[in-house]
């Protein structure tokens, strides 16, 4: 009895390994700003590329952790100065007048849970992403200051949000996906900008 339950453990990890994969993944995407509390959200596109692992569990359930680079791109317009500086209001400053533009590198691990009855799946999980680089421009539309664009300073490196999805198992190597994640994280302690992201992609299995 004893060599039947060795033997159990040894065979175990060897099935865990025959029912994984590593898969390839690319798509578009569209950043916006969640609940914009000042000026107007204006989503931009970008793009994603990157990897997964995919460890089989029991009863059509999944263990998914991805590294991923996407590119990201969004606007925050017609911010009027009372919002942007405070002060006292008018029929002036109340006026639209600033608009902002933000292009961010980042890599991203979502840490997915997926089920898949059949050949649709849907998934559900956190999300980490290190912000690499992030540029802005503010552009005053008076032209009454000069336009500031270049590296943007004291930004939170780290940004937390959940990510939910689904997608379709087009044959053994290929799927397409849909996919967005809520961002937890403002940008930093002096901003209220938080993103939210819509993607789209396919993915092969190697």
């Amino acid at each position: 009895m004893k060599k039947v339950f060795l033997m159990a453990l040894l065979i175990n990890p060897i099935i865990s390994i025959a029912q994984s994969s590593f898969s390839v993944k690319a798509g578009a995407q569209t950043t916006g700003i969640a609940n914009a509390q000042i000026g107007d959200n204006q989503n931009r596109f970008g793009f994603y590329i990157g990897g997964f692992y995919n460890l089989q569990m029991k009863n059509g359930f999944s263990f998914q952790p991805e590294l991923i680079y996407s590119y990201e791109q969004f606007n925050n317009v017609n911010i009027s100065t009372i919002e942007y500086f405070g002060g006292i209001e008018n029929s002036e400053n109340t006026q639209p007048r600033f608009d902002e533009y933000y292009k961010m590198n980042l890599i991203k691990l979502p840490f997915l849970l997926k089920y898949q009855p059949t050949k649709f799946y849907v998934e559900l999980g956190p999300q980490i992403a290190y912000l690499i680089s992030i540029k802005g421009k503010i552009e005053d539309k008076f032209n009454k200051l000069p336009t500031k664009e270049g590296k943007l300073e004291a930004i939170n490196n780290l940004q937390f949000s959940i990510a939910f999805g689904g997608g379709y198992q087009l044959n053994e190597k290929l799927d397409v996906s849909l996919r967005a994640d809520l961002g937890l994280t403002k940008f930093s302690e002096y901003t209220y900008i938080k993103n939210f992201n819509i993607s789209a992609g396919v993915s092969y299995k190697l």
